[in-house]
């Protein structure tokens, strides 16, 4: 037992060398939480985790390893009667804190019940990484403490112990507790409290560990009985071993005590004795003495006394007939001698041994010697049988242990039990004592658990101490578990919230807008005013005045002869107007937008209308293409898809074939050219070669010489040359690089001749346009002789590798009538009509070898040429 004992203080010494840790933890927003780690052993009462005077507190111990290790707790109940189970215990894997969700949660509530009094012991298995003792509010009661009957503090207390065992290899300490906490819960366990310990990896016989203490007194293991595939079985037999190890069914008991001494001095004798258990249907079958005797009391006695010198033979059994000589001078005694008439008369046979059944009576004899006299012979005690007509009381006995049954359940947690029966007691023997059944819980398999809400918390105080806020609650999802459905809905709830009215200051609002003023010249004042919104619920009133004014008008009053008088032009009135202003009405009924009139002083100072200007006019059909247009630019900038431009563009062909009614229809076809090219340049259309032909035709259209003064009207506001030059190099970059990899295209027009050419610059050639033979070139082209040529040398980046992958886009355009249109930009003289542009991109290095472009004659005769350039940075 000393090995027993150093293991126990081992188990309850070790928890000293591992940290006690306790962190504050959010899970489930408890108040207080208690986390244990790294102990394998340790004790709690309630009082010191769930004090009396709180409420929602947890307790949470964590299993370092769920892998290899079980962890087991021992409850001892309080003695008092709950109303309401106010601690619930639950286990599981982890706590997700974005969610509010634990994983793999499980209740012991139905395992621990700790408010049935009926048991005083509950025991729990867990195999999950977090074992959580939680503190909970009755129903209808949020935050106040729990109803207990009788109210003395120390019935509602109760403790807790906790064991963290190893699944391979635990250690002698942990097993033997482990074992001890088996057996208690077995012992109590029935079908409605089943035993909460599934199974052990100890191997237990009794409720202990078999050790080597055990086997000293007979016991053994049975690995196929005992522990097999990491359930321990009840049921487990043991048998009795000789000193070597080997098991035996028959032989000699264990000796008995030595007796007392025979004599008090001069040298007496004790003895013991030892029986024999039989063999079965063999009888008496143990080879040895049943006696043994050892020599006691050696001290000298009194000269003067005189005293017997009494010796025993040891009685023995052989079944072989050997000679007993040498056994006996083996323990010390002399041989006996036979036939020694010395010997005295034996003394009555002593009673029976037992009351009832079969005994043994005993027989004794003296031997009277002097020094000089011959030593007695033959045994000096005999025993014998003896029957005792009493029947002895039979004790009820237990049969084996049946087999666990199967679980109660095929999946989730179950029970299985097993019973034994009691050979009844006869003759007034005891009855069996102990149980005729044991529960337990098992678990065959997981079933999914879909994740289910807690109670939602109650709301948050307002986020606002006055006007609109907001509260909030949340809940906790439990679970799901093994596979099953997470929980429906949301884990956070919020709701407006009104306490009181805010004050609230007043605010001036916008200003409005400056009234007329007070004169149309020679000075007045203009007023506008503001509105106070406000104050209310006790804010302060606006600051500030609440009228503003300004002075207005306060150029000279014209003289009469400085305004132009009332004049009806067109079907159209234009009022009195003074010099300097603008009269506008509304533009006629098949276009939008306004005519504008201005009053002007000639050179003498009189008053005179101008030509009204119709700049502001845009007709119907041009206006709703443009508009068109416009939407699918704000499509292709958000980058969808679209259809239909094609069919815009073509419209607009068709409509500019006819000419334009206003100069605002010029300025509106310049727009929608410009927003083509922009959706051209995205994915949002490809443009085809009809949309080139059709995008070329509009130009042609806008310088046919129906336009001319409407181009003259138009410039005031609008386009020159340079403008138009743009809008056509941007068009070519664009087409050149969406156009397949080293195509020409050319387009042939009335008024233009427009040719693109891809070129890579590895393998450029030299360009000439116009090209004098290509098919429906016009005759004013063909016959002209006028020429560009394009030297392949332009053609470089200047980098050698880059030039290997450098494509370039050359585009030429031959104007035929656009110098008698469009002003330039600076330089107001045109020598000749026709003007040509050429654009490279991307733009070349350096140009080694400059264009060269020849001009046909002058109409006047002149073989000058002028070249007219002009900066593109303004």
């Amino acid at each position: 037992m000393r090995s027993i004992g150093s293991a126990l203080n081992l188990l309850l010494v070790s928890p000293l060398y591992f940290v006690w840790t306790v962190v504050a933890l959010d899970l489930a927003q408890t108040p207080c939480t208690t986390l244990v780690q790294g102990k394998f052993f340790g004790y709690f009462s309630s009082f010191a985790v769930f004090p009396l005077n709180s409420s929602l507190c947890s307790w949470i111990i964590q299993n370092p390893d769920p892998r290899r290790y079980t962890l087991y707790m021992k409850i001892l109940k309080p003695t008092g009667v709950c109303d309401h189970q106010h601690i619930r215990t639950y286990q599981f894997d982890s706590f997700l804190e974005s969610t509010r969700t634990y994983l793999g949660m499980e209740s012991f509530d139905d395992v621990l019940k700790l408010c049935d009094g009926s048991t005083r012991y509950a025991f729990l298995q867990s195999n999950k990484q977090f074992l959580q003792m939680k503190q909970t509010a009755p129903p209808g009661v949020e935050n106040g403490p729990v109803r207990w009957k009788p109210m003395k503090a120390q019935e509602r207390d109760f403790s807790v112990e906790y064991l963290v065992v190893g699944n391979r290899n635990p250690s002698k300490a942990a097993c033997q507790m482990l074992c001890k906490w088996l057996d208690a819960c077995l012992a109590i366990s029935s079908s409605s409290h089943p035993c909460g310990i599934m199974q052990t990896p100890c191997s237990c016989s009794g409720g202990e560990v078999l050790d080597q203490a055990s086997e000293i007194l007979g016991l053994t293991k049975k690995k196929e009985d005992c522990y097999k595939d990491g359930i321990y079985l009840e049921n487990c037999m043991s048998s009795p071993k000789d000193s070597s190890g080997v098991e035996f069914l028959g032989g000699w008991n264990s000796w008995s005590a030595w007796g007392d001494c025979t004599k008090d001095c001069g040298g007496g004798l004790q003895t013991r004795m030892r029986s024999c258990k039989p063999l079965p249907n063999e009888g008496l079958a143990c080879e040895g003495v049943l006696e043994e005797g050892r020599l006691c009391n050696r001290k000298a006695c009194n000269t003067n006394g005189r005293y017997n010198s009494r010796s025993q033979s040891l009685r023995s059994t052989d079944n072989r007939k050997r000679e007993d000589t040498d056994e006996l001078q083996h323990y010390g005694y002399p041989a006996p001698q036979i036939g020694d008439p010395a010997a005295e008369e034996w003394s009555p046979w002593s009673v029976c041994s037992t009351t009832c059944g079969e005994g043994w009576q005993t027989r004794t004899r003296f031997c009277v010697s002097s020094s000089y006299s011959t030593q007695c012979s033959g045994p000096l005690r005999e025993q014998r049988q003896c029957n005792n007509s009493a029947v002895c009381p039979v004790h009820g006995t237990w049969d084996e242990w049946s087999p666990w049954s199967l679980c109660s359940s095929t999946c989730g947690r179950g029970y299985r039990d097993r019973t034994r029966t009691c050979k009844p007691p006869q003759f007034g023997g005891n009855p069996c004592e102990g149980p005729e059944k044991q529960t337990k819980f098992c678990n065959i398999a997981l079933c999914p658990v879909d994740g289910n809400w807690n109670e939602w918390s109650s709301w948050s105080s307002c986020s606002a101490s006055c006007s609109n806020g907001t509260q909030q609650r949340t809940r906790e999802c439990n679970g799901p578990s093994y596979g099953g459905a997470e929980c429906q809905g949301h884990w956070v709830e919020t709701r407006d919230c009104f306490l009181r009215q805010c004050p609230v200051d007043g605010k001036w609002q916008a200003w409005g807008v400056w009234g007329s003023c007070t004169t149309t010249c020679g000075g007045g004042t203009q007023r506008r005013d503001r509105v106070c919104y406000g104050p209310f619920f006790g804010g302060e009133t606006c600051q500030g005045p609440k009228e503003e004014y300004k002075q207005c008008n306060d150029r000279k009053c014209p003289e009469p002869h400085e305004i132009c008088d009332e004049e009806s032009l067109a079907s159209v009135v234009w009022k009195e107007t003074p010099a300097g202003d603008a009269a506008a009405v509304r533009c006629p009924r098949n276009a939008t937008g306004l005519i504008l009139r201005r009053c002007t002083l000639d050179e003498e100072g009189i008053a005179y209308w101008e030509p009204p200007t119709y700049v502001k006019c845009v007709s119907i059909d041009y206006r709703n293409i443009q508009m068109m247009t416009r939407e699918h630019l704000s499509k292709a900038q958000r980058g969808l898809m679209g259809d239909g431009l094609s069919e815009v563009i073509q419209n607009l062909v068709e409509i500019s074939q006819d000419g334009t009614s206003y100069s605002g229809d010029l300025l509106s076809t310049i727009d929608v050219l410009r927003n083509m090219t922009e959706i051209f340049r995205r994915a949002y259309h490809s443009p085809t070669s009809g949309d080139v032909q059709n995008f070329v035709q509009i130009i042609s259209n806008l310088l046919s010489e129906e336009n001319r003064d409407k181009w003259e009207e138009a410039q005031l506001m609008g386009p020159n040359a340079k403008e138009l030059f743009r809008l056509m190099e941007d068009f070519i970059d664009v087409i050149g690089f969406r156009m397949k990899d080293f195509r020409d295209s050319y387009q042939v027009t009335d008024n233009l001749v427009l040719g693109i050419h891809k070129l890579p610059a590895n393998a450029a050639t030299d360009i000439t346009f116009p090209m004098k033979g290509w098919r429906g070139m016009v005759d004013w082209a063909k016959n002209s002789e006028d020429k560009v040529t394009v030297s392949k040398s332009i053609l470089s980046s200047g980098l050698a590798e880059t030039d290997d992958s450098s494509v370039f886009v050359v585009g030429t355009v031959l104007y035929r009538n656009v110098g008698n249109i469009l002003s330039l930009q600076r330089n107001s003289t045109v020598l000749n009509s026709k003007v040509i542009s050429v654009t490279v991109k991307p733009f070349p290095r350096s140009l080694l070898t400059p264009l060269e472009i020849e001009f046909s004659h002058l109409y006047n005769g002149t073989t000058n040429q002028t070249c007219i350039l002009w900066d593109e940075a303004n």
